[in-house]
């Protein structure tokens, strides 16, 4: 009943928005099947825009782009949208390696001191007995510390600093595996210390253009901002409310920092799944694709309905409902990718969504089409179940935001306490601007955020944008002497 009302709500709009562009005539009754439950899932709103990919034997069975990439400027998602792949960048650095490592460059079991001679660490870090490999499986036993801050989020700081950010990365009680971003970081540094050109070049050059990967991109200048999906938030009657894009080149990081369009995704995904092969060609050795899908460090974790079983080079390696499964995730300020394959199966589905409330979505799309294609005779049943889910967490979510007080903007001291400039070594130059009745903040490349009150008592200001949250500290009277944030005070300048 619940999906059914969802349905009925969205005609309208599925009418009037939607487009679905076949990479093939769908003839084949699991793709028709699936082209089905896509629709309906998008007609469960959950998302104002969504792109699917399937792609089985080698190549592109199914395609689709649904909704707005930008509801308020009424863009429509098209085969030329470009979607913000958040953490699936990870795959992109970690076959960078993968090839490094192949051509003699590197030795993933060398110290990492080795390959970084010019990095300063944390006194307690004891880098000689950490390895790159380490890095790529989240084995490295470091907090992510003020370089991931700047490296995703504020890019307050260039790359070329990042050697002496690891000095503030403080050791974390065990070296088990704990998923972060600052591996990925240390990868693309280890690339750039072989390649003069960077990581970003690297790539370009040895990895996307092999493959014919155009419309994968780790730079947002230059791109006309129509073809970027942009994140939107859900407001309490069910619509949707775009927002500011905040990535910036500078925090386009190896670790998290491509748009792509759904169709080199796909073929992405094809690469991978045929052992190097596109196309009809061997554009990567067969072994250095299989190297980049081994186990460099464990783990035993479910994420929605798939296993997990360890980290390989960029790739989570794991299963669904044991079927061998390669996948990688992304998410970040609205936006949801999901990339995963079978290869046993050659089958895999590339799903990307523009809200929170969609996140799950992409999952529940990639495991019922894998239920298609194993002939579960139960696939429909199980993939309505979930979407069922989904739209009862909508619901809840629509009523906590119907209830949810206004957010604050104005202090509870006067403006001048708190307007100035901050700094910090590992922080960087923080400025705080009035913006009546309220502050703005400019940190980075990110300016003009706005700041929301979370706790006056304590001083405690959130930016929004991204949910990071800053303490002023102050006296019984005066300005402000300090903003504290991520274990580290930036003092007024």
């Amino acid at each position: 009943m619940q999906l059914a009302l969802a349905i009925a709500l969205a005609l309208p709009l599925l009418a009037t928005s939607c487009r679905t562009v076949p990479a093939l005539p769908i003839v084949d009754p699991r793709v028709q099947r699936i082209d089905g439950f896509v629709r309906r899932a998008f007609a469960t709103r959950v998302t104002p825009g969504l792109g699917v990919a399937v792609v089985s034997d080698g190549r592109v069975v199914y395609s689709a782009g649904l909704g707005h990439a930008n509801v308020q400027e009424a863009i429509p998602v098209t085969d030329s949208t470009l979607w913000y792949v958040a953490s699936t960048s990870k795959s992109f650095t970690g076959f960078g390696v993968a090839l490094l490592e192949a051509a003699g460059g590197i030795d993933v079991t060398a110290p990492i001191t080795r390959l970084l001679p010019r990095a300063t660490w944390h006194p307690d870090a004891r880098p000689d007995d950490i390895t790159l490999a380490s890095f790529l499986a989240h084995t490295h036993g470091l907090s992510s510390g003020p370089l991931v801050l700047s490296a995703a989020y504020t890019g307050a700081f260039p790359e070329e600093d990042f050697n002496q950010l690891l000095a503030f990365s403080s050791p974390l009680p065990s070296r088990d595996l704990n998923y972060s971003n600052i591996g990925y970081n240390v990868a693309s540094m280890v690339i750039a210390e072989k390649h003069a050109e960077g990581w970003k070049d690297y790539l370009d050059r040895n990895v996307f253009a092999p493959a014919g990967l155009r419309d994968i991109h780790h730079r947002v200048t230059g791109i006309p901002q129509r073809r970027i999906a942009k994140a939107h938030e859900l407001r309490a009657d069910g619509s949707y409310e775009a927002q500011p894009f905040l990535k910036r080149d500078r925090t386009m990081n190896a670790a998290g920092g491509h748009v792509g369009s759904i169709a080199d995704l796909a073929r992405w995904t094809i690469l991978h799944m045929d052992d190097g092969r596109l196309d009809g060609r061997q554009v990567f050795p067969a072994q250095v694709v299989r190297r980049s899908h081994e186990i460099l460090g464990r783990q035993n974790a479910q994420f929605a309905y798939f296993q997990r079983d360890g980290w390989g080079f960029g790739w989570d390696i794991g299963s669904y409902d044991g079927e061998p499964m390669v996948s990688r995730f992304g998410s970040y300020t609205g936006f949801r990718s999901h990339l995963s394959m079978l290869p046993a199966r050659r089958v895999g589905v590339v799903a990307q969504v523009n809200s929170e409330p969609g996140w799950r979505l992409t999952d529940i799309i990639a495991a019922y089409a894998y239920d298609v294609f194993l002939g579960r005779t139960d696939a429909d049943a199980r993939g309505q179940a979930r979407l069922d889910t989904l739209v009862t967490r909508l619901e809840a979510r629509r009523a906590r935001v119907a209830s949810a007080p206004r957010p604050v903007r104005a202090p509870p001291r006067r403006l001048s306490d708190y307007v100035g400039i901050y700094e910090d070594a590992a922080l960087g130059r923080i400025e705080i601007v009035p913006d009546e009745p309220g502050l703005r903040v400019r940190w980075g490349v990110l300016s003009d955020l706005p700041l929301e009150v979370r706790d006056a008592e304590k001083q405690i200001f959130v930016i929004a944008a991204f949910g990071a949250s800053l303490q002023f500290i102050v006296g019984t009277a005066g300005p402000a002497q300090a903003i504290e944030t991520g274990g580290r005070r930036a003092l007024r300048r």
